[in-house]
Parts: C-alpha cells; sequence; structure tokens
C-alpha cells in the first residue's frame, strides 16, 4: 500500500493552534501529516467573513507560489467554517479537500440523533448557522442548535487553562439542554478537549453525549477519498 501524504492546514498565523493539532491527530496507517501555519500576514484567528477571506487568500497565494500543493494527496482546512480555502484548493488542486466543520457535521450524524455546536466568540452565530444548513441543504431538525463561549481562538490554547476549562463546561451544558446527544467542537483550537466537554454536560446532570472533533474526523475521512482517488 502506498503511502498517502496529507497537508493539515492551519489558515490562521497562530502557531499555537498548529500545535495542539500535532498533539491530538494521530494518522491512519500509510498515511504521513505534514502541518502548515498561515504566513505572519494573515490573521491570527478567524472570527468573521472579513478574516476567513483574508486567511484564505494570504495562505492560498503562499501555497500556490512555493509550490506546495502538488506535492499532497489531500487538504485538511482546520477552520471550523465553510472556509474559503476549501474551494480554492477543490478547484485548483484537483485533490480532496475537507474542513473540520464538513467532517465534523458529517461523522456526527453516524454516531448520534442530534448535534449541536459549542464554539468560540460571541458573535459569528449567524454564519455558522447558514454553514450548517448549506451543508445540509435546508433546515434540519438534527442540528440542535450553537452556543459561544465568548473565548478568543488564542485564548484556547494561550489563555488562563481554568477560565478556558470553565466557560467550555458552561458552554456544553448549555448545548445539551438543547437536546444534543452529540457535541461538536467547533474550532481547531479545541482540539483534545473532548473530556472538558463531557465533564460539563456532567456536572450540569445531563445525560452522557458523544463528542465530534472534526479535525480528528477529517483526517480520517480525508485518508479515505485519498485513497479512492488514488
Amino acid at each position: 500500500m502506498s503511502t498517502i501524504t496529507l497537508l493539515v492546514i492551519n489558515p490562521n498565523s497562530s502557531n499555537s493552534v498548529t500545535n495542539g493539532l500535532k498533539q491530538v491527530l494521530q494518522p491512519p496507517p500509510g498515511v504521513a501529516l505534514e502541518y502548515y501555519t498561515a504566513p505572519k500576514n494573515a490573521p491570527d484567528s478567524i472570527m468573521d467573513i472579513t478574516t476567513g477571506v483574508l486567511s484564505a487568500t494570504a495562505v492560498f497565494k503562499d501555497l500556490k507560489s512555493n509550490d506546495k500543493i502538488n506535492p499532497f494527496d489531500g487538504f485538511l482546512v482546520c477552520c471550523f467554517s465553510d472556509h474559503p480555502l476549501t474551494h480554492m484548493l477543490r478547484e485548483n488542486s484537483g485533490k480532496p479537500v475537507i474542513n473540520i466543520l464538513e467532517a465534523a457535521i458529517t461523522h456526527s450524524l453516524l454516531i448520534g440523533q442530534r448535534f449541536g455546536i459549542i464554539t468560540t466568540g460571541t458573535g459569528y452565530k449567524y454564519i455558522y448557522h447558514t454553514d450548517v444548513r448549506n451543508f445540509f441543504g435546508a433546515t434540519s431538525e438534527r442540528f440542535a442548535g450553537l452556543v459561544t463561549t465568548g473565548l478568543g481562538v488564542v485564548e484556547l490554547r494561550e489563555g488562563d487553562p481554568m477560565y478556558v476549562a470553565k466557560q467550555v463546561k458552561k458552554g456544553a451544558a448549555q448545548i445539551a439542554e438543547k437536546g444534543a446527544d452529540v457535541i461538536i467542537l467547533g474550532c481547531a483550537g479545541m482540539a483534545g478537549m473532548e473530556n472538558i466537554v463531557k465533564q460539563g454536560v456532567e456536572e450540569a446532570g445531563f445525560p452522557p453525549v458523544r463528542i465530534a472533533d472534526g479535525a480528528k474526523a477529517g483526517l480520517q475521512i480525508l485518508a479515505g477519498l485519498a485513497r479512492l482517488a488514488t
């Protein structure tokens, strides 16, 4: 079996987010991973349409100019949104590309009845709801809703761990209250926070939930797509 080489892309310029992904992602057998962090002229976090477009432009230009597209068999875009880079790479690479929003929803639909999303920030809710609806092609009763934690993307990795855990637990309880039996980690910076989310649900007295991490799910899905394309 030939080795599949995948590029794991952090489209913001925060190295701490990339390091968090490196700590939790384990490649399937026969798969090699390389990691990429957006250049310094890209935003350090992606919180709205503007930073999404700016980050996509910076990353695509850098990948293109440095011939970092052709060597790879697939691309995992680690931003929890319908990130423009996903479509730019699909259009220009001819290789499988998936973002962590797509991967997380796909995973959640196969392991539970209703999923909810816990994510960063305070705003941007409308765009996330639109992204979920666009994925389905319609509204769906299987989407229980979304909760923002008020935390910044970089804060997840570099902030006070006790405060971060407190906010994540609070958000997890809120989304469980909405009827979700699967909770999606709605940010690449949340990689590895499964236990904190489960603890938040348990401490609030709700039934156990399952967790969908789009980075982990995306890696597995992408590896299969890349093999099918070879």
